[in-house]
């Protein structure tokens, strides 16, 4: 018996000479969301106590980071895609420039500053820059760890103060337990996870109104979501289930390539019946304290043993004496009457109508994830039908992507930097990405192109 999870609500399991795939679908009898079962408005209302703390989950169960990054990593296109969008945004590297204004537009200019760039290098601020926007495009949030000078209060310091990055997934807001307000006043850094108390730590936030308040602290800038005041819904949230339907197409071309099988079995159960089985996982472990806390795998193993026990079921459900047994029910959600019940549907075995499903769902999915990423195809090397697009149509979207989709994450990929520089140096000097307007072939002279033309004209041309 085997079973292998796709994802929090895909299995395959292979159970003698049948493929079964099975999908846990619907929702939960008072829950109105997606089956990802997040309520976004409640996120604050249940902070988790971390010694003198209140913390704020990223997410219902306090594991959104650990969802991208489950999803996305394995994922060829969109990790690519992420990617991409920050060499994008980094382009020709960080420069010192400032802005002015000419009457019309505004304006940079290069500047030189050898003290503000021995600053810099000082803690490679191009490396942190890079994790910083790596961060942004994952998490729409940045975190940065500022520390005072031990000369002094760094308003009074002769020397700079120093800057490191700090990982978005690793981070959590919190506030202490007797703060009436409830607002975010710390960062507790460390593996949510395993959640060891002991390898916490927990830093101040960074106030760049008064910069020399604490040692050490952390800046946390973010792209602010409507409605949340306290963590931003990365963009790429809402396509992790498209994210999904492309990562796990070769899993299945995989398993049918290697077993010469068809998937027989297509079975669907109702998630109001894993939430009635961690209802239950739940209640035994408070009954009995000794089985320690509550963790999802619990419900995970549950899910494989019952999974392996209906595939040994189908694999000879045409042998005398095996049945299930099932309770099928329709309920109330709202206006909308919904079935609740396990559904098992055999699937034809016609491999070539099977495999150009399987493809269109795929290419469906592969345009749904590019429209969420906001990033054309051209600019990830390859045209919306796999072939490469038109000089012009490259050119057309780079502009347009440079011009628009990259001054916001460049102001929150660069703040910390720039509000240290301002309040350390007193200058209207910051730090940017420098960008360029490549200019069309047919406009260069042949001699300047990156690549010159193989075509030579004859003397007498």
């Amino acid at each position: 018996m085997n079973t292998h999870r796709l994802n929090r609500n895909s299995y395959l399991s292979l159970s003698g000479n049948n493929l079964n795939y099975f999908e846990i679908t619907g929702r939960g009898t008072t829950d109105s969301t997606s089956n990802t079962k997040e309520d976004f408005s409640e996120w604050s209302e249940n902070p988790l106590d971390i010694g003198d703390f209140k913390v704020l989950p990223n997410g219902n169960n306090n594991d959104i980071p650990t969802q991208i990054q489950e999803t996305v990593l394995p994922n060829s296109f969109a990790h690519r895609a992420l990617k991409r969008k920050a060499e994008l945004l980094v382009e020709q590297g960080p420069y010192i420039y400032t802005q002015k204004v000419d009457g019309t537009k505004y304006t940079r200019t290069p500047e030189e500053n050898s003290q503000l760039t021995e600053w810099l290098e000082s803690f490679n601020y191009e490396e942190l820059l890079h994790k910083n926007a790596i961060d942004y495009y994952f998490n729409e949030c940045v975190y940065t760890k500022i520390f005072r000078q031990k000369s002094g209060r760094l308003a009074q310091s002769s020397e700079p103060a120093q800057i490191e990055h700090v990982s978005a997934f690793n981070c959590r807001l919190a506030y202490r337990k007797n703060d009436k307000k409830e607002r975010p006043t710390h960062v507790i850094v460390g593996n949510w996870k395993k959640q060891d108390q002991q390898d916490l730590k927990v830093y101040p936030l960074y106030d760049p109104k008064n910069p020399d308040k604490y040692p050490v602290a952390i800046a946390y800038n973010k792209f602010y979501t409507f409605g949340m005041s306290d963590y931003p819904l990365p963009d790429i949230y809402g396509s992790l289930d498209w994210i999904t339907n492309t990562t796990n197409t070769p899993k299945i071309f995989k398993a049918f390539s290697e077993n010469s099988l068809n998937i027989k079995w297509h079975i669907q159960s109702p998630e109001e019946f894993w939430e009635a089985k961690r209802k239950i996982i739940k209640e035994n472990i408070k009954a009995t304290p000794s089985l320690g806390p509550y963790k999802e795998q619990m419900l995970e193993d549950l899910k494989t043993e019952i999974l392996d026990q209906l595939s040994t079921l189908l694999s000879g459900v045409e042998n005398v004496g095996k049945f299930w047994h099932n309770e099928y029910v329709v309920r109330l959600i709202g206006a909308s009457a919904t079935e609740q019940g396990w559904k098992i549907t055999p699937i034809e075995q016609k491999t070539k109508e099977w495999v150009e499903s399987q493809i269109k769902m795929y290419d469906t999915a592969i345009y749904a994830v590019q429209a969420s990423l906001g990033v054309h195809a051209s600019l990830l090397m390859v045209g919306a039908d796999g072939k490469s697009d038109s000089g012009s149509e490259q050119l057309y979207a780079y502009v347009t992507h440079q011009k628009t989709a990259t001054p916001i994450p460049e102001y929150y990929v660069c703040k910390a930097i720039n509000d240290i520089i301002k309040s350390k140096f007193n200058t209207n000097q910051k730090i940017g990405f420098y960008r360029t307007t490549p200019e069309r072939q047919q406009d260069v002279s042949d001699s300047q192109r990156a690549i010159p033309s193989t075509t030579t004209k004859t003397p007498t041309e």
